[in-house]
C-alpha cells in the first residue's frame, strides 16, 4: 500500500525563530547562478510565508575553503540546517563542520560521491533519468538501443546508467535484445561528425547502396531500373541495428549534435530519439531533428508556474536548478510545521511518503540521494507534450 506524499504547505505559526543557513556561490564565475537560486529561496520564503523562517544566505564564491568558513559561521549564528552548496567540493568541505555540530545539509549538487551521512542532494540524478526513459521506451516494445555520449564525467555516469537500464532489455527479451551500441564524443564538430557517421554506419551503408546501384544497371529488367531510380534518391541502402538512440547533451551542443542524426541517414521515422533531462529546455522544440523525440522531465505545470512568477517578480529566466532552492526552503516549511528536537533530523527527512515541490514528487533515501517522480515528455512542433505522467505516490522503499 502506497500512502500519498504531503504537499509543499506553509506551517502553523509560533514564535519561536527557525534559522535557515543558504550556502550559494554569490561571486566569482558563478555568480550569476547563485543569484538565481538566491531569488528562487527568497520567492519560496515569500509564498510560504512563516515568519518564523529566516534565512541566512551566505557566499561561498564556488569554493571549498570559503564553503567551509561560510558553514562555520552559520552554525556559530544558530542555524539549523544547511541548503546548499552546489558544487561537489564546496558540500564536502561544507559538510564537515555540518557533520561535527549535527546539522543536516541539502545540496543542489549533482555528484552522489559526497552524498550519504549527513548530507541529501535534491538535485536530479542522471542515472534516475536513464532508467526512466529506457523503462518507458521498453515499454513501448523498444529493446535495441544505441547512445551518443560526451567524453565527460557526466558521460560517464549516463553510459554507465545506460548499460545496466538497457541490459534489462537483454534479461527480458534475449532473443530480441542486443548489447547496446555506444558512441563517444568531444565537444568539437569534428569529433561530433565523426561520432555520429560511426554509430549510422554511415560509409558500410553507402558502400552497399553504390554496390547496389551497379547491379541493377547491369540488368535489363525494366522493374530494376524503376528500382534503380528509386535508389539514386537516396544516401544509404539498409536500416541501423537498433530501433531508438539515446542523445546526452543539452543547450547548444544538443542543437549542434541533433541535425547530424538524419544528416547521416538516422531516420527519425524509423529510429526514435531519447534524451535526458537536459532535454528540458522550452526552445527545444525549435531543432526539428528532435520532433517526436521522448526524454524525462518533472511534470511541466508546476515548473512553468514557477517560471512564471520568477520571471513576473525578478524578470528572469531562471535555470532548472534554481527550482531546487525553491523547494529546499518549501521542504523546510514543511518539516517545521511540528517543531521540535527532531525538526531537520535524518529521520524526518528520510520520509518515506516523500514530499511534493515545483519539480514534483521526490523523497531521499538512506545513503542520502534523492528519488524522483518522472514523467515522460514528447517534443512536438509547438514545445512539448506529457506522454506518460509522473507518480503522484511512492511505493514502499525496500529495506
Amino acid at each position: 500500500m502506497t500512502v500519498r506524499a504531503p504537499a509543499l504547505q506553509p506551517p502553523a505559526s509560533d514564535n519561536a525563530p527557525i534559522r535557515i543557513g543558504l550556502l550559494l556561490p554569490l561571486s566569482g564565475q558563478h555568480a550569476a547562478l547563485g543569484e538565481a537560486l538566491l531569488q528562487a529561496a527568497q520567492l519560496a520564503l515569500f509564498d510560504f510565508a512563516d515568519p518564523r523562517l529566516f534565512l541566512l544566505p551566505r557566499d561561498t564564491a564556488g569554493t571549498p575553503e570559503k564553503a567551509a568558513s561560510a558553514a562555520e559561521n552559520l552554525i556559530a549564528e544558530g542555524a539549523e540546517i544547511l541548503l546548499g552548496p552546489v558544487f561537489a567540493d564546496a558540500v564536502a568541505a561544507a559538510a564537515e563542520p555540518a557533520r561535527r555540530n549535527g546539522l543536516n545539509v541539502i545540496a543542489f549538487s549533482t555528484d552522489r560521491d559526497v552524498a550519504g551521512d549527513n548530507v541529501f542532494l535534491l538535485s536530479f540524478l542522471p542515472e534516475q533519468e536513464i532508467a526512466r526513459i529506457i523503462g518507458y521506451a521498453q515499454a513501448q516494445d523498444i529493446w535495441r538501443f544505441a547512445a551518443l555520449i560526451p567524453e565527460t564525467a557526466y558521460g560517464d555516469r549516463v553510459e554507465e546508467a545506460f548499460r545496466q537500464s538497457a541490459s534489462n532489455g537483454a534479461t527480458m527479451l534475449p532473443s530480441i535484445a542486443e548489447p547496446p551500441r555506444i558512441g563517444h564524443y568531444w565537444n568539437t564538430p569534428e569529433a561530433m561528425h565523426d561520432s555520429v557517421k560511426r554509430i549510422a554506419d554511415y560509409e558500410d551503408r553507402r558502400q552497399a547502396l553504390a554496390e547496389q546501384i551497379k547491379l541493377l544497371e547491369k540488368s535489363a529488367d525494366p522493374f530494376a531500373k524503376e528500382a534503380l531510380e528509386e535508389l539514386r534518391h537516396r544516401e544509404t541502402l539498409g536500416d541501423v541495428n537498433y530501433d531508438a538512440i539515446l542523445v546526452a547533451e543539452g543547450g547548444a551542443d544538443l542543437r549542434a549534435l541533433a541535425p547530424l542524426l538524419p544528416y547521416y541517414d538516422i531516420d527519425p521515422a524509423k529510429v526514435k530519439f531519447l534524451g535526458t533531462g537536459l532535454w528540458n529546455d522550452p526552445s527545444i522544440h525549435q531543432e526539428p531533428a528532435l520532433v517526436g523525440g521522448w526524454f524525462p522531465a518533472p511534470q511541466p505545470e508546476a515548473a512553468a508556474r514557477f517560471r512564471a512568477q520568477m520571471q513576473s517578480i525578478y524578470g528572469t529566466n531562471p535555470p532548472p536548478v534554481a527550482a531546487l532552492a525553491y523547494d529546499a526552503i518549501a521542504l523546510t516549511a514543511v518539516l517545521a510545521r511540528n517543531p521540535s528536537a527532531t525538526t531537520f533530523s535524518r529521520q524526518a527527512l528520510i520520509n518515506p511518503d516523500g514530499f511534493v515541490g515545483v519539480n514534483g514528487l521526490f523523497r531521499f533515501h538512506e545513503n542520502g540521494l534523492s528519488e524522483r517522480g518522472l514523467a515522460v515528455l514528447e517534443v512536438i512542433k509547438t514545445g512539448t507534450r506529457v506522454i506518460d505522467p509522473a507518480p503522484t505516490r511512492f511505493a514502499p522503499m525496500l529495506r
